[in-house]
């Protein structure tokens, strides 16, 4: 239903958008049509893409303040043990803080335990060995840990994912949530892209460095490239696959610098997530290519909001990695209860917004990036009983 409703929301838009724009196929050379173009408040006249991305941005420029669960548990859940595979990414490490506060909160028992993205039946093994009652993973799709999963059911385990694109049916596959799902990243991939083009006037040549072997992040670039197509067909949208054994051996920043070599016109570089990023803009600065591309991306770290403050990055999007932990834990907490989870669909939005400031970044540096709506903690709390 999630999805029917955003793609009729999307059609929607997208139907407004193509009737301010005119015929799309009129020369690129003849001048605009008085409907083609939009008053900007007295700035003059913008292409009417570039003033519903703007639109789309001024809506997003600020932290939201509410967790979206909202329905209250029952009762207070009793004692319970919870396994987080945390992955070998520092993006994996940002969201254990989140698992530590919720546990901590609930009075249950948290055992960490290190896997490979990609490999991560093992940890999974161990998780079910050690006789916990709920297992979490982000990142992982399903079909790598499906025996795991299933022996998991089997012994009474329930299993709560993160940024992935499978479904929870909890009975039927034993996935009782899955937030930050492929919509939601899909959203977060047009957010920035809409930024992208407010930003550039709707003149923009972009390269994604992207990981596609992550299902959710080719979720995030469908959603960048549909921006595109609706708010700036003249624009140009490039994906650089990388891989994570790239990544982890530092060839990032070479691969990137290749890129702009062979083609001068990009004037934009799209990181699907803040750990593409490290040692860029240094290798870039030192090559003489980072004047005159901007650095943008979904999923902002404190290393990120660091170059925002020392400007070698312009604008990125959050990622509450720590409040989808909380995310998680609420689904473990109403299943505890035997309690139906009527805001699980919901809740798989994660909360968004873009920093393109200092002001907006500096604060958020000692925090590692944006934790969650201010307050989560006790909203969590008084959601579950123990405010």
């Amino acid at each position: 239903m999630k999805k029917l409703i955003r793609m009729l929301a999307l059609l929607l838009a997208f139907t407004l958008i193509a009737a301010a724009c005119g015929d799309d196929e009129d020369s690129g050379d003849d001048p605009p049509a008085d409907d083609d173009m939009v008053d900007d408040s007295g700035d003059g006249d913008v292409p009417a893409g570039v003033a519903a991305a703007q639109a789309v941005v001024d809506a997003n420029s600020s932290a939201p303040t509410s967790i979206t669960p909202s329905t209250p548990l029952d009762s207070v859940p009793g004692a319970a043990t919870v396994a987080w595979l945390e992955c070998e990414l520092p993006s994996c490490a940002a969201i254990t803080p989140g698992f530590e506060a919720a546990t901590d909160l609930l009075g249950w028992d948290l055992e960490i335990i290190s896997v490979q993205s990609f490999d991560p039946a093992p940890g999974f093994q161990q998780a079910i060995d050690l006789g916990v009652d709920y297992i979490a993973i982000t990142g992982t799709p399903p079909a790598l840990v499906q025996d795991q999963i299933t022996a998991a059911a089997d012994a009474g385990i329930a299993f709560m994912s993160c940024f992935d694109t499978t479904d929870p049916d909890g009975p039927n596959n034993n996935i009782w949530t899955n937030c930050g799902d492929d919509d939601d990243v899909f959203g977060a991939g047009g957010l920035l892209a809409n930024a992208v083009i407010a930003d550039s006037g709707g003149d923009a040549n972009v390269l994604m460095v992207n990981i596609p072997d992550f299902a959710v992040l080719v979720s995030e670039r469908e959603g960048a490239q549909a921006a595109y197509d609706e708010n700036c067909p003249d624009c140009t949208f490039t994906e650089l696959a990388v891989t994570i054994d790239q990544l982890i051996a530092g060839e990032v920043a070479g691969a990137i610098v290749a890129a702009l070599q062979s083609d001068p016109d990009i004037n934009y570089v799209h990181f699907a997530f803040d750990g593409l990023t490290t040692g860029v803009s240094t290798v870039l600065a030192d090559a003489g290519l980072l004047e005159g591309v901007s650095l943008v991306g979904v999923d902002f770290s404190g290393a990120v909001l660091q170059e925002i403050v020392d400007g070698t990055h312009q604008f990125w999007t959050a990622n509450p990695k720590e409040y989808a932990a909380w995310i998680m834990v609420d689904a473990m907490a109403r299943h505890s209860i035997g309690q139906d989870n009527p805001d699980e669909r919901s809740s798989a939005d994660l909360p968004n917004w873009i920093a393109s400031s200092a002001a907006e970044a500096e604060p958020l540096i000692a925090t590692n990036g944006w934790p969650g709506p201010d307050g989560m903690a006790d909203q969590f709390a008084t959601l579950w009983g123990l405010g």
